[in-house]
């Protein structure tokens, strides 16, 4: 990121490394029993600091999907019309889900979504390449660190609620 902060395939590969970060660090804020030294990081607050560094890491992610809309829209399975569409939807989404967890609106709903969307992704994608090549590395390896990626995904998801507003609640 600082030999070429302006080349955002840095930003994607930086993006994915936190995401699977602030995975470790929700298991770790929900597990340890570490004291002093590791306490801001542990406990509800650690899993807050992990879902906003993962809400933060979907922006670059979800804009590689736009900066390599090529590359991406070759991803796309062919038998799924409008590849293109789909490489642009699935960057606008998510980078919505990254806003609406940073925000709040609607956390866990967009946390949900943007873990089914890489699941699938690991689905549709990585698995036919694993099955049409399974003696090359690179299939292997995006379909392992997508489905790491995703169980981050998932846990942001288990530890996320949606608040309920008072309003809401007194509504008939």
């Amino acid at each position: 990121m600082v030999v070429a902060p302006k080349m955002e395939a840095v930003w994607l590969g930086f993006g994915e490394l936190v995401m699977l970060f602030s995975g470790g660090w929700i298991l770790f804020a929900r597990l340890s029993g570490v004291g002093s030294p590791f306490e801001f990081a542990t406990g509800d607050r650690g899993v807050r600091i992990a879902r906003v560094l993962f809400a933060l890491a979907l922006l670059p992610v979800g804009l590689s999907h736009i900066f390599y809309m090529k590359q991406t829209a070759e991803l796309v399975p062919a038998w799924l019309p409008y590849r293109i569409g789909w490489a642009y939807l699935t960057g606008a989404g998510q980078m919505a889900c990254g806003l609406g967890i940073l925000f709040s609106v609607l956390p866990r709903i967009a946390a949900i979504a943007e873990a089914g969307m890489l699941s699938l992704f690991g689905l549709l994608i990585w698995l036919p390449a694993v099955v049409a090549a399974p003696r090359d590395r690179l299939p292997w390896t995006a379909f392992f660190i997508t489905w790491a990626i995703a169980s981050s995904a998932w846990l942001v998801a288990t530890t996320t609620r949606d608040r309920v507003s008072a309003a809401t609640i007194a509504a008939p």
